[in-house]
């Protein structure tokens, strides 16, 4: 059962919706550039369709970083044992993007696309800090 759904999370099969075990997907709006007085705001491109993944596996991401076209998709799948987060650096209650907690379980997805290039460094607060333990980081470059 187990193996059937992360053969389903995998290549994006919906799971049974009355299946208790079912896993959850997350999309989010991309995080987008403010303005803000004196600040240059970073050009934003569309969505190209491309989609890179990342695993949270125990007290790892993998790969822990990840360098992609702005406009592409980035899924995170928790393939670990425990509960996880996706929590962006200096943002602990992932009011910009990430999800918290209660919303990335075992066999979970989390889906954000990214269209401004940047770096963006995001931790699980459960098993690390922004700099050590479990950690990685978004690099998104200009198409």
């Amino acid at each position: 059962m187990v193996a059937a759904l992360l053969v389903a999370v995998a290549t994006g099969c919906a799971a049974d919706p009355n299946d208790a075990l079912s896993a959850r997907t997350t999309v989010a709006q991309a995080p987008s550039a403010t303005d803000a007085p004196g600040e240059t705001v970073a050009p934003t491109f569309p969505t190209t369709g491309e989609v890179a993944q990342v695993i949270a596996l125990d007290n790892n991401f993998l790969p822990q970083t990840v360098t992609v076209a702005a406009g592409t998709q980035i899924t995170w799948v928790n393939n670990g044992r425990n509960d996880h987060n996706v929590v962006p650096e200096g943002d602990p209650g992932a009011t910009t993007w990430g999800v918290l907690q209660d919303g990335f379980h075992p066999t979970d997805t989390y889906s954000l696309v990214f269209n401004t290039p940047g770096t963006y460094v995001y931790y699980c607060t459960i098993h690390g800090t922004s700099s050590a333990g479990m950690f990685g980081t978004i690099v998104v470059t200009e198409p």
